[in-house]
């Protein structure tokens, strides 16, 4: 059976990870990667760049792309760049990459270009947004909520009905408490432990997780 031609969007780190796991999965062929840096036919990762964001409409009548996923590790960036394809091309079609061992229960809503990594659990009635990124082994419990351009890094624990916000990143080994509420653009430090909601535009770090600082849109914490 012939696959559709997709596209990746960014030729850093994210972007080897998430070429495995779309071979794993065997859905699309990926036809090589968009970068705005990286020299144009040089090889990343096995896959060649084929261009520019801005060809994009040229590249995809080349080599019949049906669609693409971002593979930039930060929410703010993943945010910027789907807002500029989305201006070359408004009904874009931005695919997912969900490893087979991902464990997926009944009345899980998943949002488009979502990066699910091996062994990551939704649980019943989960709701995960748009440009979710869910590392190795993360776990969100039943009823929870992860907005759109969040992460939620390896082995992150969500308890029950824990509601997440847009561009917040859960980083490693975290756990969460059941029906906590944390809010847009928040970054939780790795091996925190958030027992009470957050408000947004802060950086929580410890256990109990408090409050260290605000934060500015786009905040950078990946090295």
């Amino acid at each position: 059976m012939r696959k559709n031609n997709i596209v990746l969007f960014g030729g850093g780190l994210h972007a080897n990870f998430c070429a495995d796991l779309i071979e794993k999965e065997g859905r699309y062929n990926i036809i090589g990667i968009i970068d705005s840096v990286a020299d144009v036919g040089s090889d990343l990762y096995g896959y060649r760049v084929i261009g520019r964001q801005e060809d994009l409409i040229s590249l995809m009548d080349e080599y019949n792309i049906c669609g693409g996923l971002i593979t930039i590790g930060d929410g703010y960036n993943r945010y910027r760049l789907s807002e500029f394809i989305k201006g070359i091309v408004p009904d874009f079609l931005f695919v997912s990459a969900i490893h087979p061992t991902v464990s997926i229960a009944k009345n899980v809503e998943i949002g488009v270009n979502a990066i699910l990594k091996p062994n990551s659990v939704l649980n019943a009635d989960a709701k995960i947004g748009d440009f979710c990124i869910l590392g190795t082994g993360a776990q969100v419990e039943h009823n929870c909520t992860v907005g759109n351009f969040s992460l939620v890094s390896a082995g992150s624990i969500m308890g029950g009905v824990v509601n997440i916000g847009n561009f917040t990143s859960i980083t490693l080994g975290v756990v969460i408490f059941d029906r906590v509420n944390i809010g847009d653009n928040v970054v939780v430090g790795s091996g925190s432990l958030i027992d009470k909601d957050i408000p947004d535009n802060v950086l929580v770090y410890g256990s109990p997780g408090k409050i260290i600082k605000e934060i500015p849109i786009g905040y950078k914490f990946l090295k």
